[in-house]
């Protein structure tokens, strides 16, 4: 009959997630000591003590490791090592990887950095193979020179294993034909063997005798990064994340969330749209709010909006001037955190001016529809009522925020964020939301009136309004769009909170992977859809981009340009210098020169037509007609 090799009992005490530092090798679950056809009792009398030889067991040579770290240089003759019958190596190689990954995880640095742990680990799972043959049969068995009990007393003191995971006294109890047969899993001086019955004895392998053919010991296995900590909790909230109490390995960073290549792809994709929406912002904010010659009350409203865009695009191009990964991973193994300045500063600039551009959409909403319902009357201007309130709104969480050391990088950020949820439910997604809400109403009311203006009578207010209704077809078009943008970001971000266990949970089959992989590098986590997460960072980072699209390519930005006294400066010296036009400019005068430029200016400015135009001339038609 035969003994099968695999996993003693107190490696299949429980099963826990290997980020919870319990024993890995308990989600095997199978003892390599046991075959099918034997049956286990722990309370019958035992009648011999001998190791029952399997008659198809084999001497084999080690097939070796994986990539990572395992039996190489620790085995006492690689060259011949015990298998049984019911077992292969490559199903015994998994479950020491299982087991080395427990170790490596472990507090204890005695434990894993002495060679004599995996030493008597080796010698476990591949001891060293000998040969007995039956003098009656000529049969020839190969059988298993077990490891010392002291050994294994040795290596449970120095890891700090309780005998109550790992009992060093242990013995297995079988029937073989009829009879109850125990034997030690660690025997103290030598074990017996037979077939029926003892027949010989051999000694046990003193491991630490073992020549260790490895000058140097693999203490954590990638993507995990070895940090010796003295204080985890301190490390913690520098940005260390911990696959177990107490431990010295660190998840990497970036997170094992997407492949390295994808993590880049998503990291340029927000350092090129950063960029694109600073300048192109800056670009409008000039233009409407700089050498703008005729600055309405609406415009003074979407400068505004596009300063707070042109802010929160500047948040993302912070982190790429100064590298986005780098800013994001500092150090090996170490996520960005409070300490870490341009990280805070980024987050920081992000949160307020999300908020503020949250804000000014919805008081560009309420703009847009009052005025088209109160066409005809002349609206106030209520500008710095809406600066001063949106200022205060907007800044109030972030101070909070960072006096708090709230914003850190994160395993699942590609910019630096709060790591509180709390933080993120009230100081943020609460106001966003409460503004997405108005803004939405108003939005409802306004396409209202679009319909009630379409349905009405032709008449002279009904001329005006759709005079209006076309000016600000743009402003509406931005107000869906940026809608629809910060609607996706709040429904995604919730979402992807509320299921965080499915990607928790998968914490077990990463442990199995990176310990069995030929490549640990392609082990991930589960993570939410690379689309979808990709969607959500060009949605962070587009409203630059689409506010260009809106106001930038316009006639009316042309016309601004076109009145600006230094673009008309320009056009003149290219003029000269191509020759295109043949006029008396040289012998103009400089008084000439200026007043030229002075009616272009005239004559640009007064064909930029804004909706308080239409404000003071729909007035005068609605008093006319009473």
């Amino acid at each position: 009959m035969a003994i099968t090799q695999g996993t003693p009992e107190y490696f299949s005490e429980r099963k826990k997630s290997p980020a919870c530092g319990s024993d890995l090798a308990a989600m095997i679950g199978v003892n390599p000591y046991k075959t099918p056809l034997q049956e286990r009792e722990d309370s019958i009398l035992v009648n011999s003590q001998y190791f029952p030889l399997d008659p198809n067991g084999s001497c084999q040579t080690y097939i070796g490791d994986l990539q990572n770290q395992l039996c190489n240089g620790f085995l006492v003759n690689p060259n011949s090592v015990y298998i049984n019958s019911t077992s292969t190596q490559e199903e015994i190689r998994n479950f020491g990887y299982l087991v080395r990954l427990a170790i490596n995880i472990r507090p204890v640095e005695s434990c894993k950095n002495s060679s004599d742990t995996y030493k008597f680990l080796c010698s476990y799972l591949f001891p060293e193979c000998a040969e007995y043959t039956d003098p009656i049969t000529k049969k020839t068995y190969a059988y298993p020179l077990l490891p010392c009990n002291d050994n294994c007393v040795s290596m449970t003191k120095t890891c700090q294993i309780s005998s109550s995971r790992i009992n060093c006294n242990m013995k297995e109890t079988v029937i073989v034909d009829g009879t109850n047969v125990s034997f030690p899993y660690f025997p103290k001086n030598s074990t017996s063997y037979g077939i029926n019955a003892p027949t010989f004895s051999d000694s046990c392998i003193n491991t630490t005798n073992i020549v260790s053919q490895n000058t140097t010991i693999q203490k954590c296995y990638p993507p995990l990064v070895y940090h010796v900590t003295k204080d985890q909790v301190y490390d913690e909230s520098i940005g260390y994340i911990f696959p177990s109490p107490n431990s010295s390995c660190v998840v990497n960073c970036p997170a094992p969330l997407y492949y390295p290549n994808q993590w880049r792809n998503l990291f340029k994709l927000s350092d090129v749209l950063s960029i694109l929406s600073c300048i192109l912002t800056l670009f409008l904010v000039i233009t409407l709010g700089v050498i703008n010659p005729k600055l309405s009350r609406f415009d003074k409203i979407n400068v505004a909006l596009l300063t707070s865009i042109f802010c929160q695009s500047f948040s993302g191009a912070l982190l790429t001037f100064n590298g986005t990964e780098k800013t994001l991973c500092p150090e090996p193994g170490r996520f960005a955190s409070h300490i870490d300045g341009v990280c805070v500063a980024s987050a920081f600039i992000l949160h307020g001016t999300s908020l503020l551009v949250v804000q000014w959409w919805c008081i560009m909403s309420f703009e847009i529809w009052f005025t088209i319902f109160q066409v005809g009357r002349k609206q106030k201007d209520r500008f710095i009522y809406y600066l001063i309130s949106t200022i205060i709104i907007a800044w109030i969480p972030p101070i909070v925020a960072i006096s708090n050391s709230q914003y850190t990088g994160g395993p699942q950020m590609p910019f630096c964020w709060m790591n509180n949820f709390n933080y993120q439910r009230f100081s943020f997604w609460l106001p966003l939301g409460i503004f997405l809400c108005g803004g939405g109403i108003f939005l409802i009311l306004l396409i209202r009136e679009i319909y009630i203006i379409i349905s009405s009578a032709t008449d002279s207010k009904k001329k005006s309004r759709v005079k209006l209704l076309k000016m600000e077809l743009k402003p509406m078009i931005s107000l869906v769009m940026y809608f629809s943008i910060l609607l996706y970001l709040f429904i995604y971000d919730q979402w992807v909170n509320n299921h965080k266990h499915i990607y928790t949970d998968s914490i077990p089959d990463y442990g199995l992977c990176i310990a069995q992989s030929q490549d640990p590098s392609k082990c991930l986590l589960k993570a939410p859809d690379i689309a979808g997460f990709g969607y959500f960072i060009y949605s962070i980072r587009v409203f630059g981009i689409y506010a260009f699209l809106i106001y930038g390519l316009s006639s009316r930005t042309f016309k601004i340009w076109q009145a600006n006294y230094l673009f008309i400066k320009i056009g003149k010296r290219i003029e000269q210098f191509t020759g295109i036009t043949t006029t008396t400019m040289g012998s103009s005068t400089s008084n000439g020169n200026s007043s030229a430029t002075s009616n272009a200016n005239s004559k640009a400015a007064s064909a930029i037509e804004t909706p308080d135009d239409i404000d003071g001339q729909d007035s005068v038609e609605l008093e006319s007609d009473e």
